[in-house]
């Protein structure tokens, strides 16, 4: 009885799994491997650790790590990096009269900015300033050279009788050639002529009717005795968010209109090229305002028996106030001559 029960016990114990066995296998199952990139920082000195993912190539899985010095440059370095901003100056300029001649004998006025460095850290340096004090030529021509810095400031272009046009008064250390000089204009002091000006706003209905404009009187007319022909057109019922068509256009009545670029001193109009008309035509949002930017413009006026200039911009709907505005500054020179100064 006893040796029954002993056999039986053996064979259970026998037939039962061994958990050391499994256990093992799941430690040794095989797991994915990841291409996710993240950043490990080393606390115990200055240099991080960046883990990146292996090339498409890499026959193996582990992560490549490679590392970047984060050690500040040396004050040598730092130095030659700001000294660096200092080039040879090599300016090249021409002044010349209201009609194109060059003047002799005018006078140059400005300075150059010569960075110099007090103490090798970041901001630690100053402009030296190098005085500029030159005359032109017969020709008009003069030149800026044998020193070093980071740009040049034209301050003043002096001649007995004249007055300069404005100009851009800070220039780069090398700007201009011989053959391609920066040009100064000058007008002689009595060239002043008598302009019809005005700055004026006029709120509109953006519904494409043109709106005519008299800038001698500078009123807007309901006929077509004025100047200019202006329009917007744009929907009135809008859904926020949705695009819609805008446009907008300016006609000269018996002349034209040349644009400019925004800031050009405008003092002597061309007398050709000049169009008919401008027009812009764009998608603007439901509750967006939408407008042709401020625009400069020549204008040749009653068949070029007057020129003028004037800077304008069109909106609609402008604010929650006015549904369509125009806004334009004005110079017309009624006595024909083409001066606008």
């Amino acid at each position: 009885m006893f040796a029954l029960i002993a056999v039986a016990l053996v064979a259970f114990f026998w037939l039962q799994p061994s958990k050391g066995t499994a256990n093992a296998n799941a430690v040794q199952e095989p797991v994915q491997s990841s291409n996710t990139s993240f950043a490990v920082a080393n606390t115990t000195s200055n240099t991080t650790s960046v883990t990146v993912p292996p090339s498409s190539d890499s026959s193996t899985s582990q992560p490549v790590v490679a590392t970047t010095d984060n050690t500040r440059p040396s004050p040598e370095a730092l130095r030659h990096a700001m000294e660096s901003a200092n080039v040879s100056i090599a300016f090249y300029g021409k002044v010349i009269d209201q009609d194109g001649n060059p003047l002799g004998n005018a006078k140059i006025q400005g300075e150059a900015l010569h960075v110099k460095v007090i103490t090798p850290i970041p901001g630690g340096s100053q402009d030296e300033i190098i005085r500029i004090a030159e005359q032109t030529d017969a020709s008009g021509r003069f030149e800026i050279h044998g020193m070093s810095g980071r740009s040049v400031i034209i301050e003043s272009v002096q001649k007995d009788g004249y007055e300069a046009e404005p100009w851009q008064h800070t220039r780069s250390a090398m700007e201009g050639s011989f053959g391609d000089p920066i040009v100064f204009k000058m007008w002689g002091t009595n060239i002043h002529e008598q302009l019809i000006t005005g700055d004026k706003s006029f709120e509109i209905l953006p519904d494409g009717k043109p709106h005519v404009i008299d800038l001698t009187t500078g009123t807007m007319t309901d006929n077509d005795s004025g100047d200019l022909k202006i329009w917007i057109q744009y929907t009135n019922q809008i859904t926020r968010g949705q695009l819609y068509d805008w446009s907008a256009g300016i006609e000269v009545i018996n002349g034209g209109l040349l644009e400019e670029p925004r800031g050009t001193v405008m003092y002597s109009a061309p007398t050709d090229v000049y169009m008919p008309s401008f027009r812009l035509e764009q998608q603007i949002k439901g509750g967006q305002s939408g407008e042709i930017g401020d625009r400069s413009f020549y204008l040749k006026l009653k068949n070029g028996r007057e020129y003028g200039r004037m800077n304008i911009n069109l909106y609609a709907p402008y604010g929650f106030l006015h549904p369509g505005l125009i806004r334009l500054s004005y110079a017309i020179n009624p006595s024909g001559s083409r001066i606008l100064r």
